[in-house]
């Protein structure tokens, strides 16, 4: 039998608030709807930093609204909720990213090349995480409908080999209601909430299939 990701999760959790200190994470965030029930549940737990890093997003701005929405979302839900937090958007090689994923335009969403694409983002960020001293690093990913949380743990587990000292932190954020709740959050902060994950060809398929549905 597996690991259970979400109990791993919990109780991780529930060491980190009996030791009485907030352990320092890196928490990479792919957008703000994303982000909400994630960060709404860690920067109660930990010194939160999130890390904006994703190549993947197209066009530049498709970039930038993303980013605005989930500065706007981290600014007044902290401030609403008493919290604090860091926030890091590094300069992104989107050539590099676009040079290396044409192979995209010849997959399917959720095929293995998304999985590549979501492991390079991990890396990015998790490299990120570790030279800078984080304590853990995960992602938000995992509470998305359109992402496999026991494959991007897998990645994670990976990945942590490469980076010693920084622990990466399983988690399956769909449980619990989390994307409902995260959907709740991005309505109540009015949200800009996209419907594609972000490379183009992502894009030209959620395209096809509205003038499909409206054809």
């Amino acid at each position: 039998m597996g690991r259970d990701d979400d109990l791993f999760f919990r109780e991780t959790l529930s060491q980190v608030e009996r030791e009485g200190r907030r352990p320092t994470l890196f928490l990479h965030a792919c957008c703000g709807p994303c982000l909400t029930y994630p960060f709404s549940i860690l920067a109660r737990a930990f010194d939160v930093t999130v890390g904006y890093l994703n190549p993947n997003i197209q066009p530049l701005s498709e970039y930038d609204r993303r980013e605005r929405t989930l500065q706007s979302f981290l600014f007044r839900y902290a401030r609403d909720e008493g919290l604090s937090y860091r926030l890091v958007s590094l300069p992104e090689d989107f050539r590099g990213y676009r040079e290396s994923f044409q192979r995209r335009f010849e997959d399917r969403e959720n095929g293995p090349t998304c999985l590549l694409c979501h492991e390079w983002r991990m890396r990015l960020s998790y490299q990120y995480a570790f030279e800078h001293g984080f304590e853990y690093f995960t992602t938000v990913m995992t509470v998305s409908s359109r992402k496999p949380s026991a494959l991007l743990n897998e990645i994670g587990e990976r990945l942590s080999a490469s980076y010693p000292g920084t622990k990466y932190l399983f988690s399956d954020f769909k449980k619990h209601d989390g994307q409902l709740k995260g959907i709740q959050l991005s309505k109540k902060y009015g949200l800009y909430r996209q419907d594609y994950c972000g490379c183009m060809a992502s894009l030209l398929e959620r395209q096809e299939a509205k003038r499909a549905k409206d054809g």
